[in-house]
């Protein structure tokens, strides 16, 4: 985790989460990590004008200069994300067994309105839930796009390893908490 900077040199990394605390950078200077905090400033201010516009949650964003100029990719990794796709493989099961099709008498219709349970310690929505964690990579031209894609690619694969072992740590602490009494 720690070595991935050294694994790409020409990149700058950086993971942090909405607080601006960085986990994991490739700064080496106070000035190179004020830099990466402002573009993940940047990503977060991003990321809210496309809720705000209906656009949903993204992903990811990538910035392309002109003229083979640098590369910025940022990343979101955001904990629902993470439970949407278990619910959604979840679902997909369901849906492909015989006489489970929308509308069906033997299974749900998925286009019924649902009720939300109430946020449990396991909803990421709770204030022990992991971190909603962004990622930040910059190309010095987009010679490097191919890296930096790669680069971005295995920060997220250790960002959502972070964010699964807080989520563990989390429930142990739970239940610790909660013990035989």
């Amino acid at each position: 985790m720690a070595n991935l900077p050294s694994q790409h040199p020409t990149l700058s990394l950086h993971l942090s989460d909405v607080t601006l605390t960085p986990l994991i950078t490739s700064a080496s200077s106070q000035s190179h990590l004020e830099s990466l905090t402002a573009l993940t400033s940047s990503a977060l201010s991003s990321q809210t004008a496309a809720q705000r516009l209906g656009l949903g949650r993204p992903q990811r964003l990538m910035v392309e200069y002109p003229d083979r100029g640098p590369v910025v990719i940022h990343s979101y990794l955001d904990p629902r994300d993470a439970v949407d796709t278990a619910t959604n493989n979840a679902a997909a099961t369901a849906s492909s067994r015989p006489g489970s099709a929308p509308g069906s008498s033997h299974g749900p219709d998925s286009r019924a309105p649902r009720s939300e349970p109430a946020p449990s310690h396991d909803d990421p929505r709770s204030e022990d839930a992991a971190p909603l964690l962004v990622g930040v990579v910059v190309a010095g031209s987009a010679d490097e796009a191919r890296e930096a894609r790669r680069a971005s690619t295995r920060l997220e694969r250790v960002g959502r390893e972070f964010q699964r072992e807080w989520a563990a740590e989390s429930s142990q602490e739970r239940a610790n908490d909660e013990g035989p009494e």
